[in-house]
């Protein structure tokens, strides 16, 4: 055959039929497998999800609960050394969840700069076990240096006499529910607002205030 005619009888169907593959043969076990696993894995996320959340409406947790009861600054009127005294109460309002506390350490501010520094009020890490309120105190905390407490007295001597600092505690903070216990420390920072009046004591807006707390 010439090879003008064995090129015309190459129609465009024929060499479309050299090059067709059959298609791949259906596994219909395969699929049905895989619908199976995700519905499986499905099926227990969802699982999971409710019993978190039942968990959750059922403990309810809630934050330790930083407050004043007590402060003052003896020597305001005098002039001379200023020194710090006071307590905190430190809430655990949950049910179910136990704080471990690691140790305290205590500062003031005063007009933005630390007028105590890293203080120690613990000795020991803290246990509080659930809907109990543990008293945090501190004593004989000297304001530093001695024109700070210059300073001090001045504002007390004049206008209406108070006198504001800020109480800063930090430590770290880990919880515990039931038998489960979290082993990882996080870091704790507490901020309290405080006020005296001219004779060095707390004033009574201050009293029980709630203080700002930050962790997690």
């Amino acid at each position: 055959m010439p090879p003008e005619a064995a090129a015309s009888s190459s129609t465009p169907r024929s060499v479309a039929g050299r090059f067709r593959r059959p298609l791949p043969v259906e596994r219909p076990h395969l699929t049905r497998c895989t619908k199976l696993l995700c519905s499986a894995f499905l099926t227990l996320l969802l699982v999971a999800l409710v019993i978190i959340f039942v968990v959750y409406l059922a403990v309810r947790p809630h934050r330790p609960r930083f407050h004043v009861t007590s402060f003052t600054a003896a020597g305001v009127s005098s002039g001379g050394p200023v020194v710090l005294s006071g307590q905190l109460s430190i809430r655990n309002p949950n049910r179910d969840i136990a704080y471990f506390f690691d140790r305290f350490y205590l500062s003031v501010e005063y007009r933005g700069t630390d007028v105590a520094k890293d203080r120690p009020l613990t000795a020991a890490p803290t246990y509080q076990p659930p809907k109990t309120t543990t008293p945090l105190p501190f004593e004989g905390v000297e304001v530093s240096p001695a024109s700070a407490g210059q300073d001090i007295a001045k504002d007390a001597a004049e206008g209406d006499g108070r006198v504001e600092m800020t109480v800063r505690v930090r430590s770290r903070i880990r919880a515990r529910l039931a038998f489960w216990g979290n082993r990882h420390w996080h870091p704790l920072n507490v901020r309290c607002e405080v006020a005296v009046g001219p004779d060095g004591q707390l004033l009574a807006e201050y009293l029980q205030k709630r203080c700002s707390i930050d962790f997690f």
